[in-house]
């Protein structure tokens, strides 16, 4: 987004700061379909069949009662709105998880533009099919029933539902946009900022314009509605056109400039330069015309008898004179024809920039909020204040002065009448009548051929009056609202159309050899459910290992059976079935779950590539399974059972595990299964070193170092702690960062060996329709000396899953605050 700092002129001691406003959408790194003009989309078979489905539903049950009462059209069905917005959120999440994958916000964005272009064709469509088929079912009927009654009845029906076509669709598309932009406010927004973080925010707010969604991209019940209603027709002084205008004169005279490009400066300095050298050139030129003519004439006097006697001109130096003069002549044409081609070249790159510099006092005009900058005393300090106050009322006298201040104040005063008169009254037309008493004698005609709706002009004369008796006051108090809606509207339609240009540059797929041909020149892209886009052979590529270790086991079970108690049942009941209860919401497998061990897998395939977040899912399980652990241990400790101790260990690896059989089984062998167990462990040294030690951390690592030792080697010398914790190996961390976006910050946190900085990084992990917060600890090894004490910290690297609640309440509170800051940024 484009947001300069607009400097008035040096004049103005109290300097309005206005900010501009140019969101564009940006489409350059998207591949060209297979007809060189646009991008080849195709949408998901099932979605596109249910929106269909959907906006028929609705399109019919909104006209039902008013229009189509006697027709029996398909199978009769309530619109299924909470199936439609699941689906729709789904795509969605799918068109975001496909962009992170090739980690380029464009695609998102290019489905987005794709979805609304389905949308609001579709709307139009499904209204033209329920014309069409109401039609179909009176041909059905048969040739007797068409010359019925009846029939007749009902063609005038669907002729009048055709003539409310602007009402229907603008009602129709009001309620989808709602629901786009529910979905995005709710679900679609937190998965994106988990992905992406919040650089991209302007362009999905751009999304959520509702004009698309009008007829023909305009309404005046809708304008009346949301922003002002101004005049359609030329002859009207408060049409668009005019009005913006004024705004822009207004502008330009209260002072408002702003820089020139030093490219602009440069085009305006060479088109000057060569305009003065045209200029020299002709004035040389005419001076060299003005001697060959006097040589001419000289020499033309020489060749009389008297002349000759007279003259003390030779002939043969005039003529010398003259073709030097010719010559001279030519030679400055030709330089003046060289300087054509220059000057047009030039003249077309200042044109450029002069409209260019006229376009950027436009984008001022598109954000809103300069209206209050401009004109809103009450919001501003004490030395803007007069300024505002004398700028707003300079507006008011500009808007009197062409005689269309009281067409602004009819546009709001007709609003809550506006229901009551239009139909039969048009709505430009009652807006009209507060002004002109030719329009008011119009629409007293108008009302006098519908009695049965027994209306009066007492409403409309008493608004007339009304809006004359306004004092100065209330006048501005219009204005600087008036001002605040005009630049809301012309945002909103600078940004519908260029929605609307975006969206021509795509061409939907729908058949399966168009589909093919753009696949095969790689130029699809192709936005489809995970179902829809699972092959028959579905080839792991990665995996994660879960591995929860159950400390004392031993010594648990023997207690339970001192006690006459099942130790198998206690295991099963308050660890493994909850756990087993939690596989699917996070696509994991069972591998292993026996006695003291559980060990879970999750896959990623070729199909799931771009939205399984296999390690974000596996950290926000292991968090479960430590949930799960310490609820038991809270109803232990009221039951005087012996407490869950765990450690978890989470790696992953970049290929698929392979298999062997022993009979039936299957035997998972895998790197990422023995880093697991070590992940998980936790030393008895460690365990007696940290006793007692309060810290945020469950985690820790300590290197008894040999010089020379590879990074294989050393891990062998680790000394690990991990009490009810969960470690994650570095390849893990590494894909986590690919997964969703990871921010960072530094905080001083208490540590086993006292305070010190402690490095955190946290991102938001999408689960479904919701996110969860996942926060993770970069640290490095410590020493340990040869006296049991613990060292200086080394440089080999570990990544601890964070699950203290103290350290997410910290994190959320920090979202909060930047993203607080964030919005107020924004409306600054």
């Amino acid at each position: 987004m484009l947001n300069e700092i607009l400097s008035p002129s040096p004049t103005e001691q109290a300097r309005p700061e206005l900010k501009s406003y140019n969101v564009t959408i940006p489409m350059e790194s998207l591949a060209i379909g297979v007809d060189n003009i646009h991008h080849d989309v195709f949408l998901s078979p099932k979605f596109v069949q249910i929106a269909r489905d959907y906006l028929f539903d609705v399109i019919r049950h909104s006209t039902s009662n008013t229009y189509l009462a006697g027709l029996e059209l398909r199978a009769s069905r309530s619109p299924d709105g909470t199936g439609f917005r699941k689906l729709l959120s789904e795509v969605l999440q799918s068109s975001l998880t496909q962009a992170k994958y090739y980690k380029n916000i464009e695609i998102d964005l290019l489905f987005r533009l794709g979805l609304l272009k389905f949308l609001t064709f579709e709307i139009g469509n499904q209204f033209a099919n329920l014309i069409l088929e109401g039609k179909e079912w009176i041909r059905k009927r048969g040739e007797h029933f068409e010359r019925s009654q009846q029939a007749h009845v009902i063609k005038a029906r669907l002729s009048e539902l055709q003539s409310a076509r602007r009402s229907v669709v603008r009602r129709v598309g009001q309620q989808v946009a709602q629901t786009v932009i529910d979905v995005e406010d709710n679900v679609i927004a937190k998965t994106r900022r988990a992905l992406f973080g919040e650089d991209f925010a302007p362009y999905y707010e751009l999304c959520k314009n509702r004009l698309i969604f009008l007829d023909g991209g305009k309404d005046d019940v809708f304008f009346l509605e949301h922003y002002i209603l101004l005049g359609n027709y030329a002859r009207d002084p408060d049409r668009f056109e005019a009005m913006d205008e004024l705004f822009q004169e207004f502008l330009r005279e209260a002072g408002v400039t702003f820089s020139h490009d030093p490219a602009h400066t440069e085009a305006i300095q060479a088109h000057t330069g060569l305009l003065e050298a045209v200029q020299a050139i002709q004035s040389e030129i005419t001076n060299l015309e003005e001697q060959r003519e006097n040589t001419r004439k000289r020499l033309e006097r020489n060749d009389g008898f008297f002349t000759k006697f007279l003259n003390s001109g030779d002939p043969a130096d005039l003529k010398a004179s003259l073709n030097d003069l010719e010559a001279r002549l030519k030679h400055q044409e030709c330089k003046l024809e060289e300087l054509g081609p220059q000057i047009d070249s030039a003249r077309q790159k200042l044109d450029f920039f002069v409209k260019d510099h006229a376009g950027r006092l436009g984008e001022y005009l598109n954000e809103p909020e300069n209206a209050k900058r401009l004109f809103d005393a009450s919001s501003a300090g004490e030395e803007q204040a007069p300024v505002r106050a004398r700028l707003l009322s300079q507006l008011l006298d500009r808007l009197e002065l062409q005689e269309v201040l009281y067409h602004i104040l009819a546009s709001y005063e007709i609003q809550p009448i506006a229901s009551e008169y239009c139909p039969p009254v048009h709505l430009q037309q009652l807006r009209k009548a507060l002004v002109s008493k030719d329009e008011l004698k119009q629409i007293e005609q108008v009302i006098k051929h519908v009695p049965a709706k027994k209306l009066s002009l007492k409403a409309i004369e008493e608004l007339s009056r009304k809006i004359r008796r306004y004092s100065r006051d209330e006048k501005l108090a219009f204005v600087l609202r008036f001002a605040g809606d005009f630049l809301r509207l012309r945002r909103d339609l600078r940004d519908a159309e260029h929605l609307t240009t975006c969206m021509e540059r795509i061409n939907l797929v729908t058949t399966e050899k168009a589909r093919e041909l753009s696949r095969l020149n790689n130029r699809l892209y192709e936005c489809v459910l995970p179902e829809e886009a699972r092959p028959d052979q579905d080839q792991v590529i990665s995996h994660v290992i879960i591995k929860s270790d159950v400390r004392g086991s031993t010594r648990m079970t023997q207690d339970l059976l001192s006690r006459g108690l099942n130790p198998a049942s206690h295991f099963s009941l308050n660890l493994h079935e909850p756990v087993k209860k939690l596989l699917d919401r996070y696509s994991a497998k069972k591998v292993f779950i026996e006695g003291d061990a559980i060990i879970l897998a999750i896959f990623e395939t070729e199909s799931t590539v771009a939205y399984a977040r296999p390690v974000a899912k596996a950290c926000i399980l292991s968090r479960q399974i430590l949930a799960v652990c310490n609820s038991y241990n809270e109803r232990a400790s009221d039951s005087n059972l012996p407490a869950l101790e765990l450690g978890l260990g989470v790696a992953f690896q970049g290929s698929a595990p392979t298999y062997w059989t022993d009979g039936d089984s299957r035997i998972m062998i895998s790197k990422a299964l023995n880093l697991s167990d070590r992940l998980s462990g936790c030393a008895k040294l460690a365990k007696r070193m940290l006793a007692g030690q309060k810290s945020h951390f469950s985690v820790y690592q300590f290197l008894n170092t040999m010089e020379g030792a590879s990074a294989e080697e050393l891990d062998e010398f680790l000394v690990r702690y991990n009490h009810n914790g969960i470690e994650l190996n570095e390849e893990g961390f590494q894909k986590l960062s690919e997964e969703i976006s990871l921010e960072t910050i530094e905080t001083k946190l208490d540590m086993p060996w006292g305070k010190q900085n402690v490095t955190l990084f946290y991102g938001e992990v999408p689960l479904g329709e919701s996110v969860e917060l996942l926060v993770l600890r970069k640290a490095f090894a410590r020493q340990l000396l040869p006296d049991g004490k613990v060292g200086g910290a080394t440089s080999h690297p570990y990544y601890e899953v964070c699950t203290a609640p103290a350290l997410y309440d910290l994190v959320a509170a920090l979202i909060r605050t930047q993203q607080a800051a964030t919005l107020a940024s924004q409306r600054a």
